[in-house]
């Protein structure tokens, strides 16, 4: 009987110590497919825009090989960043994080440095997270071919 005690207390212990949460490998898929603007919110009633209401238009490119490119149009004057990303899982919640190596000035981001994070929402959306400091909130979806 001791025995049995202590086999149960044994396995007991060790699936407990072993329980770790599993990590949840990311399955976004957004391999050599653009990504256009499609909505811009403020951080006030009623500042929500689409389509060629918003203030400028913009759209990314995510290649097979993690690097990517960014173009804004605004005011007719075209701007291009570039860098590479990472397929990323936080509590649960996937998204791209993006390290830009070259136009900096077209980074939406709330810590002034050169990454930026597009997290996916249903309905195949990436929505940045720039108004959580706030900056408006830019949403994309994907072009479909």
């Amino acid at each position: 009987m001791k025995s049995l005690i202590k086999y149960l207390f044994f396995t007991v212990l060790v699936t407990s110590c072993s329980n770790k949460e599993e990590v949840k490998e990311p399955t976004l898929d957004v391999n050599s497919e653009k990504w256009e603007l499609v909505k811009t919110t403020g951080n006030f009633m009623g500042s929500e825009t689409t389509g060629e209401d918003m203030e400028w238009q913009e759209y990314y490119i995510f290649n097979s090989d993690a690097t990517f490119f960014k173009s804004r149009d605004w005011d007719n004057a075209v701007k291009e960043a570039s860098g590479k990303y990472a397929k990323e899982v936080l509590d649960g919640q996937e998204y791209l994080e993006l390290v830009y190596s070259s136009g900096e000035e077209l980074i939406g981001n709330c810590t002034g440095d050169n990454k930026e994070q597009l997290f996916y929402k249903k309905g195949d959306v990436l929505r940045g997270n720039w108004g959580n400091c706030d900056g408006p909130i830019l949403e994309y979806k994907q072009l479909k071919k």
